[in-house]
């Protein structure tokens, strides 16, 4: 079961690694989204449990992905698999092999509580 408060993007926007280009980068995808679409991808995404630990690592820090590899144990096909569906709804994005959360990544992880 997800729970989630609303939310103000900007409010995240400070909380983020990403740059200015990035984050144009991010609103473009943002804002050209059907929604619809989008919150069947969310919720697809959001309900495995290793993609979710993935998002709490990242965090507000900046990973690699050999990084996120090694500490979950996961092949490269494994990890890349994870980090794309992380990326299709604009949770993380991939910055030259560092990963970063977006506005949205981060306030997913401060507003979400997940009920096992």
């Amino acid at each position: 079961k997800l729970k989630c408060m609303a939310m103000d993007i900007e409010e995240y926007v400070k909380k983020c690694n990403l740059d200015d280009e990035e984050l144009e980068k991010f609103y473009e995808k943002w804002g050209n989204r059907d929604h619809s679409l989008d919150h069947k991808m969310a919720a697809r995404t959001l309900t495995s449990q290793i993609r979710r630990e993935i998002m709490k690592y990242i965090g507000y820090k900046v990973r690699t992905t050999e990084e996120i590899k090694e500490k979950f144990g996961l092949e490269d096909d494994q990890v890349e698999f994870h980090l794309n569906m992380l990326e299709q709804p604009s949770y993380a994005m991939d910055c030259d092999g560092n990963w970063k959360l977006t506005p949205r990544g981060i306030a997913f992880l401060e507003n979400a509580k997940i009920d096992d």
